[in-house]
């Protein structure tokens, strides 16, 4: 007889049919009506709610102060790593990527080592992986230190079209795309128009502008699609998966969508900001507008949300991630960096010095759910489970030990609440959630449900609004190859291109032409 360690019974797995779940070793290993318990396993009624895989958010910033960048700025993350994976698994998210980030003259290699370093100190709720920040493409970093990280696992790179001490040459983007394709590596690209948003930045200083409203006004939204469309040029022509992050307006959602029909290499992400959140919150008196700051901002025609929305539901969008960058509010490092008083002693904002980014690595998973599945049910929980578990586990090559409920895979898994057991609740940060920030930029929103029980690898990690888990029980993901498939460049260009990106060794005074393996 099969011996299990835990049983999830009447589970209503993804919202397609109910069964048991017997996991040992923090594996799922049988899937079944009427699983046999001894007396020594642990025994979990579902009651027939829905029960999804854990949550895979790969868009999650922790720690940010420890960059050169962020000491030359003066501020302070409000989340440690041990709070931000605290207040994931409080939300559903069992797997969380972070981000290395190399500042220019650093090697890749080391800062990636630091954040080892940190997040072993720390201690991390959920498992891990990270990004590689790259910001300066030197050969050394491209043709020595990102094979070694291919290696290790870290199987993804970030590349930035704007901020003037991230952003790299569109020369460099094509060198990282280039080695990215060679390792298996999927490019993430944060893609504004670096020049246009300086030059509009620039011109609202000169005239005194600097509300946080107006980095809206910095940042429209042709610096984006322009970027994007850029990006997507590049991408196609050396057959590079990328992934378009945070995307917010629908002149980008065009150009994904072409570039999608012709079968390109091009994924694309969008963030609960940009589904629920718009200008009107920048607009916000006494400075309350900067706890809405962030890059690409919130936007004000309300086309883009419609239009984000149809995404979410047709597949433009791959994935649906958090971009979780925390500041405090009311704190003299964190959002109030920005804060000054104009000559007559009003308050001011000087969005400039606003670090960007919002909290909501914990409200993502429950926000779609509620959202999409239960108010509007414009999607269903297949739908769901795609966009906050599958698609990220396979497109950051953690597919199937991540993103799935199936004989095999790790059991991370979200037990929801019985729809007509759970009482609607008004989102208020001190009382619901585990970050920590002191606001949270959904404050107020209804949520008609949320996850009662989490497991991350067998291990019930969040139950019924408390968290039991221990942080530096979250272990490092080593990844593969993106998993997503898409159509390689098969046309006669493509070919002439390819044959171009040849190496030329020279041995014995003989040239002999091997192919670098750039496919």
């Amino acid at each position: 007889m099969q011996e299990f360690d835990t049983i999830l019974r009447n589970a209503h797995v993804n919202g397609s049919f109910i069964c048991d779940i017997g996991i040992k070793r923090g594996v799922i290993v049988a899937l079944g009506v009427g699983l046999v318990a001894t007396e020594d396993t642990q025994t979990i009624d579902c009651n027939g709610a829905i029960v999804t895989p854990g949550g895979v958010d790969g868009h999650v910033h922790l720690s940010q102060d420890r960059s050169p960048r962020a000491k030359e700025a003066g501020y302070t993350s409000a989340d440690t790593v041990d709070t931000g994976t605290r207040s994931a698994i409080a939300g559903g998210t069992t797997t969380v990527i972070l981000f290395a980030e190399q500042s220019r003259g650093q090697s890749m290699k080391e800062q990636v080592d630091k954040y080892h370093e940190l997040v072993n100190d720390q201690g991390s709720y959920a498992d891990y992986g990270f990004h590689a920040i790259i910001t300066d493409p030197t050969a050394k970093v491209l043709e020595q230190e990102l094979p070694e990280l291919a290696q290790s696992g870290i199987m993804s790179m970030k590349l930035f079209l704007t901020y003037k001490h991230m952003r790299i040459s569109d020369r460099q983007v094509l060198s990282a795309l280039q080695k990215a394709r060679e390792l298996g590596m999927v490019a993430l690209v944060h893609a504004e128009n670096g020049d246009l948003v300086d030059f509009f930045t620039e011109h609202l200083e000169a005239q005194g502008l600097t509300d946080p409203r107006f980095k809206a006004i910095a940042h429209p939204p042709e610096a984006e699609a322009e970027a994007v469309n850029r990006a997507i040029t590049f991408s196609s022509v050396m057959d590079t998966p990328m992934l378009i992050v945070h995307v917010s307006v629908r002149q980008s959602m065009d150009v994904i969508r072409k570039a999608q029909s012709l079968l390109r290499p091009v994924f694309a992400e969008t963030c609960p900001q940009y589904l629920l959140l718009g200008k009107e919150n920048l607009d916000r008196d006494h400075f309350c507008g900067a706890k809405f700051v962030c890059s690409p901002p919130l936007r004000s025609d309300p086309k883009d949300i419609e239009e984000i929305w149809r995404g979410i539901i047709n597949g433009t969008f791959t994935i649906f991630s958090s971009d979780h960058c925390s500041y405090r509010f009311n704190d003299n490092r964190g959002k109030k960096l920005g804060h000054s008083y104009s000559k007559s002693g009003e308050v001011q904002g000087v969005f400039t010095k606003i670090p960007n980014g919002l909290p909501g690595v914990e409200t993502r998973i429950p926000l779609l759910f509620s959202e999409g599945v239960l108010k509007r049910r414009c999607i269903d929980v297949k739908r769901f489970v795609e966009l906050t578990s599958e698609n990220p586990a396979k497109l950051y090559g953690l597919y199937p030990r991540k993103g799935a409920i199936q004989i095999g895979s790790d059991a991370d898994i979200v037990i929801w609440h019985q729809q007509d057991t759970f009482s609607p609740r008004r989102l208020e940060h001190n009382l619901h959630l585990h970050d920590g920030c002191d606001y949270s930029p959904y404050e107020g929103i209804e949520f008609l449900n949320w996850p009662r029980i989490v497991l991350v690898r067998g291990r019930v990690v969040f139950q019924d609004g408390i968290v039991t888990g221990n942080k530096g029980y979250g272990q490092f993901l080593k990844r593969k190859t993106c998993a997503l498939t898409y159509q390689r460049r098969m046309d006669k260009e493509w070919d002439v291109l390819r044959a171009s990106m040849l190496v030329i060794k020279r041995e014995n005074r003989k040239y002999i032409v091997t192919d670098s393996n750039v496919c």
